[in-house]
C-alpha cells in the first residue's frame, strides 16, 4: 500500500468515530431518546472540558517532542540508568521513566515517538509504559489526593495511601524483574538517543513543530470523538447503571454492611463521597480504622472499570493506536487490582 493509501485509510476510524458522535448528539440534541440537550449543557459539560483536554495533550505533546528532538532525552536517562541497565532498559525507556514523574502524557508521547522510529521495540514499549505506571503514577497523583484523604479518612486514609503506595512499589519491582528477563541484556549499551551533530536552534524548532503537528492532529482526531461517545455514554446512564450493578453485588458477608455502604458511596460519587463516608462512619465509631481502609480499597478495585472508561480511554486510544491503547490500559488496571488484592489481602491477615 502507497503512503498516500495509507493516510487515507488511516482516516476512516476517526471519520467513523466523529459520525457516530455527531449523530448521538443530534439525537440527544432532539429529543430522540431519554436524553435532551440544550445548548448550554453541551458547552458545560462537553465542548469546555474536552477543550482543556485537548490543550492538555497538545502540551504534553510538545514537551514530549522537545524532549526528544533537543537530546535532553539521553541527560534524563543519566539519573536512573543503573537501574535501567539492570532491567535491560535502553535510555529511551528511562527517559519516558523520569518524564512520567512530571506528566504522564509527555512520557507516553516519547514511547509512541521512539516506537515507531523502531528506537524501542513492541515489547519494551509494554513494559515501560507499566513501569510508568507504578511508582510515578502514585507521587505523580500524591498531591492532590494526599490532603483529600488524610483531611476525610484520617488514619484510615493514610492506612489506604501506604496500601496503594505498597501495590505501586510491587508493580515497578515485578516490571522491572520482567524486563531483566525478557528483555535482551545487551540493548543498553547501543541504544541510539540523540544525533550528536549541531543543528541550528531554528532548525530543532521546525523539526519539534512538524513532528509536533502531524502527531497532534491524529491525537486530536481520535481524541474529540471518543471523548463525545463517552460524554454521550454517561449523559444515557450507562455509568449509573454499572455503578448501580457493582453496588448491587457488594456482600454484607464479605465486609461490614457499614462498610459495604461506604463502598457503594465511593460508586455513586467520585473520590471524595467514599472518604466523606469513611471520616463520618469511624467518628460514630460505626467501623474500625481497618475495616474503613480496606473498604477504600474494595471501593478503589470495584470502580476501576468505570473510572478507566470515563477518564482514560479518549486519551489512550487517540496517543496509542485502539488497538494498543486497549491492551495497555487492560494490562496496565488489571495489574494495579491484583497488586492492589495481594497488598490488601496481606494487610487484613497480618495487621
Amino acid at each position: 500500500m502507497s503512503r498516500k493509501n495509507s493516510r487515507r485509510a488511516s482516516l476512516w476510524p476517526p471519520i467513523i468515530l466523529f459520525a457516530i458522535a455527531s449523530i448521538g448528539l443530534t439525537g440527544a440534541c432532539l429529543g430522540i431518546g431519554p436524553v435532551l440537550l440544550n445548548a448550554s449543557s453541551i458547552q458545560a459539560k462537553l465542548v469546555d472540558p474536552l477543550m482543556r483536554l485537548i490543550m492538555f495533550l497538545g502540551i504534553g505533546l510538545l514537551v514530549g517532542q522537545a524532549l526528544e528532538t533537543t537530546g535532553w532525552t539521553s541527560k534524563l536517562a543519566k539519573w536512573v540508568r543503573p537501574m535501567t541497565t539492570w532491567a535491560n532498559l535502553k535510555d529511551e525507556s528511562a527517559a519516558s521513566f523520569v518524564t512520567s514523574f512530571v506528566s504522564g502524557i509527555a512520557a507516553n508521547t516519547l514511547l509512541v515517538t521512539y516506537y515507531q522510529e523502531n528506537k524501542i521495540s513492541r515489547k519494551e514499549l509494554v513494559l515501560t509504559y507499566l513501569l510508568n505506571n507504578g511508582v510515578p503514577m502514585f507521587l505523580l497523583h500524591l498531591p492532590t489526593t494526599f490532603f483529600i484523604v488524610v483531611s476525610l479518612a484520617g488514619k484510615s486514609g493514610a492506612i489506604y495511601l501506604i496500601i496503594t503506595l505498597v501495590a505501586s512499589l510491587l508493580r515497578s519491582a515485578t516490571i522491572l524483574g520482567i524486563c531483566r528477563l525478557k528483555l535482551p541484556r545487551a540493548c543498553w549499551m547501543w541504544s541510539p538517543i540523540i544525533d550528536q551533530s549541531e543543528v541550528s536552534s531554528q532548525r530543532t524548532f521546525a523539526k519539534i513543530w512538524n513532528k509536533f503537528k502531524d502527531r497532534f492532529l491524529r491525537v486530536a482526531l481520535y481524541t474529540a470523538p471518543i471523548y463525545a461517545i463517552v460524554f454521550l455514554l454517561n449523559e444515557y446512564g450507562l455509568f449509573k447503571w454499572m455503578r448501580h450493578g457493582l453496588a448491587g453485588s457488594i456482600s454484607g458477608e464479605l465486609i461490614p454492611v457499614e462498610a459495604a455502604g461506604m463502598v457503594i458511596f465511593s460508586l455513586a460519587a467520585e473520590f471524595g463521597a467514599g472518604m466523606a463516608a469513611a471520616g463520618a462512619l469511624l467518628s460514630t465509631g460505626a467501623l474500625t480504622e481497618k475495616q474503613a481502609a480496606i473498604a477504600l480499597i474494595v471501593g478503589t478495585i470495584i470502580s476501576t472499570p468505570i473510572r478507566t472508561l470515563r477518564h482514560q480511554v479518549p486519551t489512550h486510544l487517540g496517543l496509542f493506536n485502539v488497538a494498543l491503547g486497549t491492551r495497555l490500559l487492560a494490562l496496565s488496571q488489571g495489574f494495579r487490582v491484583i497488586s492492589l488484592i495481594v497488598v490488601t489481602s496481606v494487610y487484613a491477615v497480618f495487621f
